[in-house]
């Protein structure tokens, strides 16, 4: 007895984030960098742009947050709570290198979309842009303490630009910070990747 299988051509998938024919076979990430051309927007991290990106990240976080945090806790629960957030951070990553070799997804958010649903991506931007702008106002308050310098309880700690050139109506905090914003950190936001 022959059983004659279904021998009809599969039909192909539209994908929901654009109009492109999807075949399920095909990879999501090329092997290669000129393998595929069909990248729109994201054509892959290279290797030193994310080396870039991680050190940034881990140093600045570190250089702002680690003082606090020995000051608030002392010194061995400071220390114990560093070595818990570096247990639960490799837990995470190992989780989430997991289960998007298991779903098959190239980004954070589309594995959010993966186990969450739609909600579940639309949470996670909104974690991580408020998580940027967190970082982002302690980045401006570092710049303003540093270079135009502070005053509280009756002290006033000169900045690095009234040290060196006096005060001026230039060198305070409110002149730095817009000058800053608008020549340091509003350029670097508009870019689509630092690569």
């Amino acid at each position: 007895m022959t059983i004659i299988a279904n021998v009809s051509p599969k039909r192909e998938r539209k994908s929901k984030r654009s109009k492109h024919v999807v075949d399920e076979k095909v990879p999501l990430l090329p092997k290669r960098q000129g393998e595929q051309d069909g990248f729109d927007e994201f054509d892959g991290a290279s290797f030193t742009g994310a080396v870039f990106n991680l050190s940034t990240t881990i140093v600045g976080a570190g250089i702002m947050a680690l003082p606090a945090t020995m000051k608030v806790l002392g010194l061995i629960l400071g220390i114990a709570m560093i070595i818990c957030m570096a247990f639960l951070t490799e837990a995470s990553i190992e989780l989430l290198l997991r289960f998007s070799r298991a779903s098959k997804s190239s980004s954070y958010g589309g594995l959010m979309d993966d186990a969450f649903g739609k909600y579940g991506r639309i949470f996670l931007q909104t974690c991580v842009l408020i998580n940027n702008i967190g970082v982002l106002i302690v980045y401006m308050i570092i710049i303003g303490d540093v270079l135009s310098g502070t005053s509280s309880s009756g002290l006033h700690h000169a900045g690095i630009l009234e040290g060196w050139f006096g005060a001026y109506w230039w060198n305070g905090r409110t002149f730095v910070l817009l000058v800053t914003t608008l020549g340091v950190f509003a350029p670097l936001a508009c870019f689509k990747r630092i690569g």
